[in-house]
C-alpha cells in the first residue's frame, strides 16, 4: 500500500511538473515585444524588423501573416490594442499611434490616430478611451478614438518610466520600470493620487489581468510573476522563471502567452499549473555607482561571467567578461538607461550620465 501511495505521489508530481513547463509557440524571431490575442489570432510586434504579424495558435505550423507593410526609417511598433476591427499599435520611434483594419487584405497600410507623441509605449482601452504610457516623458495619457479629431489628454505625470497598463474597473494599474514597482490610480478622480501596489520588483514591463490576478513580466530577473489585487498588501508569487527577456503578455481562458525579447520567441504556460510555483526571490547582483559616468562596479558577483549591455531599445551596445573586483568601462556609452545582462539571465538596470 505504501508503494502504491508513493507511486501515485510521484505520478502527480510529474503531472504537475509537465503542466508547468514552458511551451515554445513561435521561435526564430527577432526581439518580439508586444503581443495580443484575438480569438485564435496571436498578433506580435517585432520592432527591430518593423513588423506586426499574426499567427493562428490553433495551427502554429502555418507561416505568420504580415499585418502591415514593412516600414523604412525610424518606426518601431512596440505594443498593441484592439477595438472592434481596428488594431492599434504604438510606434515608439515614430512618435505616434497608428491603426489598421484587421479585416482588410493583409498586409495593409496604416493610418495615424495621433502623432507628435514622446516614445509611446504600452496601451489599454477603457471604453473608447485609449490609454498609453509615454515612458521617456514619465507620463500616461489618453485619446478618445471616437472623436472626429482625436486629442491627447494627460492623465498622470511625474512617474518613473511607466510601461505596462491594465484596468480593473476605475483603477488603472501601471508598471514603473524605472522605479521597479507597480502602482495604480483611480481615473474617476479629477486629480488622481498614485498608490504603490507592490515594490522591490526588477524592471516590470507589461501587465495582464485575469480576475483578481495581475500578471507582470519582470525583465530584470527573467520571470513572470503575479499578485492578487484583492489583497491590501499583496505578495509577489512567481509564475515562471528562467526566461530570456520576458516582455509582452496575453491571456486566454487556458494559457498565458508571453514574448521573450532576448530569446527571440513566443512561449506559453498553462494557467492551471500556476498553483505549483514557488515564491519569488531577490536578485543579489547590484551595480554601483548608479548613475555612473565612467565605470560601474558589480557587487554580489561570485564567479567570472559573460555579460552584454543593451540600451533602452534593446540594442546590444557592449559585450564582455567580468570577474570579481573588476569594473566595466562605460565611458563610450551615450547618456541614458541601460541594462546589464549576464549569461545566467540576471539583468540589472543602470544609468549613464
Amino acid at each position: 500500500m505504501k508503494r502504491i501511495c508513493l507511486l501515485t505521489l510521484f505520478l502527480l508530481i510529474g503531472f504537475f511538473n509537465a503542466k508547468a513547463q514552458v511551451i515554445d509557440v513561435l521561435t526564430d524571431l527577432l526581439g518580439p515585444q508586444g503581443i495580443l490575442l484575438n480569438g485564435n489570432d496571436l498578433y506580435v510586434c517585432e520592432p527591430h524588423t518593423t513588423r506586426v504579424f499574426k499567427i493562428d495558435i490553433s495551427d502554429i505550423a502555418q507561416t505568420p501573416t504580415d499585418v502591415i507593410h514593412q516600414y523604412s526609417g525610424q518606426e518601431f511598433p512596440r505594443s498593441l490594442a484592439l477595438k472592434g476591427d481596428m488594431l492599434y499599435f504604438s510606434d515608439y520611434l515614430g512618435f505616434k499611434i497608428q491603426k489598421v483594419n484587421i479585416n482588410a487584405t493583409l498586409p495593409t497600410t496604416t493610418s495615424n490616430l495621433v502623432h507628435n507623441l514622446s516614445y509611446p509605449n504600452c496601451m489599454v482601452f477603457n471604453g473608447n478611451d485609449l490609454y498609453f504610457s509615454q515612458s521617456l516623458q514619465n507620463k500616461i495619457s489618453k485619446v478618445d478614438i471616437s472623436a472626429p479629431t482625436p486629442t491627447v489628454t494627460e492623465i498622470i505625470t511625474g512617474l518613473d518610466h511607466p510601461t505596462g497598463l491594465a484596468f480593473n474597473g476605475d483603477d488603472l494599474y501601471f508598471s514603473q520600470s524605472g522605479a521597479n514597482k507597480i502602482s495604480k490610480i483611480d481615473i474617476s478622480i479629477a486629480t488622481p493620487t498614485v498608490v504603490d501596489v507592490v515594490t522591490n520588483l526588477s524592471i516590470p514591463i507589461e501587465l495582464a489581468l485575469n480576475g483578481d490576478d495581475l500578471y507582470f513580466a519582470q525583465y530584470g530577473t527573467n520571470r513572470i510573476s503575479k499578485i492578487d489585487i484583492s489583497i491590501a498588501t499583496p505578495t509577489v508569487v512567481d509564475v515562471v522563471t528562467g526566461l530570456d527577456g520576458p516582455y509582452g503578455l496575453a491571456l486566454n481562458e487556458t494559457d498565458l502567452y508571453f514574448s521573450q525579447a532576448s530569446g527571440d520567441k513566443i512561449s506559453k504556460i498553462n494557467l492551471s499549473s500556476l498553483s505549483t510555483n514557488e515564491f519569488s526571490t531577490i536578485n543579489s547582483i547590484k551595480v554601483y555607482p548608479n548613475p555612473s559616468t565612467d565605470f560601474i562596479n558589480i557587487s554580489g558577483l561570485i564567479e567570472t561571467k559573460r555579460f552584454k549591455i543593451y540600451n533602452i531599445l534593446g540594442v546590444e551596445m557592449l559585450i564582455g567578461i567580468i570577474s570579481r573586483n573588476e569594473k566595466i568601462d562605460i565611458k563610450n556609452l551615450k547618456n541614458g538607461i541601460y541594462f546589464l545582462k549576464f549569461d545566467d539571465g540576471n539583468t540589472v538596470k543602470f544609468i549613464k550620465d
